[in-house]
């Protein structure tokens, strides 16, 4: 054996070990000292920049430290060597949609189903890219996909029930935000849009109780104070709608938020002229 040979089989051996410093960092998928590991990690590459551990799990690392340029270049020469690389496809397609290029990451997403049509969350973040491409449809199918999959995949159904809103098919959209209000009934997120839907079906007293109860949960958002406006008056509750809306403008004018305090205002004109039952 050359000189040269047994050089690369030294670095070849403390690369693995500077990769065993780092993964002893980890637990329950992340580092627990970022830091460290990326030193770790940093050291293994030196050594041997062919290590594809290393090149992943830096990729990884990076990206949850939002170092997102940096993730993405060892992402691309993970998947250069290893082409096939399900979880290096699966991590650049997450890097692709934060940096905002949503077809190169549904790309990803579709190599990795490919490889295992079993990962729920593919189909989910390849939705997410579609719904941000406006493939509306597309979106819709790889949500069904996550679902049947995993029924209890919370944003597989909000998003599904967005998406069927886009659609103006707010019947679906309504089983799909209930179904999402069931697993996570705290999400003022989740119990404004699903009060949305029912506002549109004209489910006006079901839009109420729902949204005081978002109501409660945050008090500041003016946006809730007038859906809930909306949904009382059309209940017929229009000294309760009055009530919500003026709460809305003063919360629009705390903040400063003319152009929202106008739209509140115009809205509060239109209960004005409705006679009380």
């Amino acid at each position: 054996m050359t000189s040269q040979e047994i050089n690369l089989q030294e670095h070849q051996a403390e690369a693995a070990d500077a990769l065993s410093q780092a993964m002893q960092l980890m637990h329950d998928g992340q580092f627990l000292d970022a830091n460290a590991a990326l030193d770790s990690l940093n050291r293994a590459l030196e050594l041997d920049p062919s290590l594809a551990g290393a090149r992943y799990y830096r990729s990884s690392l990076l990206f949850e430290i939002h170092q997102y340029d940096e993730a993405l270049a060892d992402a691309n020469i993970l998947l250069e060597a290893k082409p096939n690389h399900t979880k290096g496809h699966y991590t650049r397609g997450f890097i692709l949609f934060q940096l905002g290029d949503l077809s190169n990451a549904a790309r990803d997403f579709t190599q990795v189903i490919s490889t295992d049509p079993t990962i729920a969350e593919a189909y989910v973040r390849r939705g997410f890219c579609y719904d941000g491409l406006g493939r509306t449809d597309e979106a819709i199918d790889d949500y069904t996909h996550a679902l049947a999959l995993d029924p209890a995949h919370l944003d597989a159904n909000y998003r599904r029930g967005m998406a069927y809103m886009t659609l103006g098919q707010y019947e679906p959209a309504l089983r799909d935000l209930s179904q999402a209000f069931i697993l996570d009934s705290e999400n003022s997120q989740i119990i404004m849009a699903r009060a949305q839907a029912a506002i549109k079906l004209g489910q006006f007293d079901t839009a109420a109780t729902a949204l005081k109860r978002a109501v409660a949960l945050d008090p500041r958002r003016s946006t809730l104070q007038a859906l809930l406006a909306e949904a009382l008056a059309g209940s017929n509750d229009i000294p309760g709608a009055i009530k919500s809306i003026h709460r809305a403008i003063s919360l629009a004018d705390a903040t400063g938020d003319k152009a929202m305090a106008r739209l509140y205002r115009q809205q509060l004109e239109s209960y004005l002229g409705k006679p009380t039952p």
